[in-house]
């Protein structure tokens, strides 16, 4: 899969052209624990994902969180959390379809699960981490992922 994306920071390249790895965090909507708190966790997710920058970085990953609303929407929240990274804008899911990401549902809209995705150079999935049941170690368990495939020699082609 190749696509050019929009971000809190306008269009991106997914897979990234400059990485050997493309890493997609993605999150139901910031601040649903607000109002539904069992989908809480979205902020501390993305926040130990800022984190670990140097670690991703280290890994020759590029690094990208996915919600499902417009980039418009996203930007006041990424900067006011200093997150690091650009937010994707897949108000219509189709992003994460493809990709296989799980979605829930919280009323009448389809939201995603919280899950991480690696991707390769050629943009195919290598890597689908769900569910991930604990928000501040979103980060650390899509790294372990990431690094075992480092570690076993998979390539990022």
């Amino acid at each position: 899969m190749r696509r050019t994306v929009e971000t809190t920071e306008g269009p991106v390249s997914v897979p990234s052209a400059e990485h050997p790895w493309t890493v997609l965090f993605f999150i139901t909507e910031p601040g649903i624990g607000e109002v539904l708190p069992e989908l809480a966790g979205c902020t501390t997710g993305l926040c130990s994902v800022r984190d670990e920058a140097a670690a991703f970085a280290r890994a020759g990953a590029r690094v990208l969180g996915v919600s499902a609303h417009a980039p418009g929407h996203l930007a006041e929240f990424a900067a006011t959390r200093e997150l690091g990274y650009p937010l994707v804008g897949d108000e219509d899911l189709a992003f994460g379809r493809a990709l296989g990401v799980p979605e829930v549902r919280v009323g009448e809209r389809r939201l995603f699960a919280r899950a991480g995705v690696v991707l390769d150079r050629e943009g195919r999935v290598r890597s689908l981490v769900h569910p991930v049941p604990e928000p501040e170690r979103h980060a650390a368990l899509v790294l372990e992922r990431l690094r075992d495939l480092v570690e076993a020699g998979q390539p990022a082609r």
